[in-house]
């Protein structure tokens, strides 16, 4: 089965509507409307020239594992961010078009870390409200 790459984000987190940031992303591929605008823990990210955090899913597997990472991640924003964040979007990505970042986080050579292989919108597969 193939694998693709899961990315949940919540509008709340951005300057602008919902309805915008999912136009953006069906147009281009991505959320990142601002070329100026930060990136999480940049200070750490930003050497490591990181296009977007996902989690891998084999698609046979999808609706479960989706419901499951949108129930975690408040949690994890929470310990993140300091505050739980719920997402509402979710970007759905080829992982064959894309490249994990290796060596991201002492000693382990996997990572939520990816880029893009070629142009992002190539590697969008699907946006869903959720």
């Amino acid at each position: 089965m193939a694998t693709v790459l899961v990315r949940l984000i919540s509008s709340a987190d951005h300057a602008v509507s919902r309805d915008e940031l999912v136009k953006t992303i069906e147009t281009t591929g991505t959320d990142r409307y601002d070329a100026t605008r930060k990136q999480q823990f940049d200070d750490f990210y930003a050497k490591h020239d990181i296009d977007f955090f996902a989690t891998p899913v084999d698609e046979s597997e999808m609706e479960d594992r989706l419901k499951e990472l949108i129930r975690e991640f408040s949690s994890k924003t929470a310990s993140d961010r300091g505050r739980a964040i719920a997402p509402d979007i979710a970007i759905i990505y080829y992982a064959g078009r894309c490249k994990m970042m290796e060596n991201i986080y002492n000693n382990t050579a996997s990572s939520d870390c990816y880029q893009f292989i070629g142009n992002p919108l190539e590697a969008l597969s699907e946006v869903r409200l959720v």
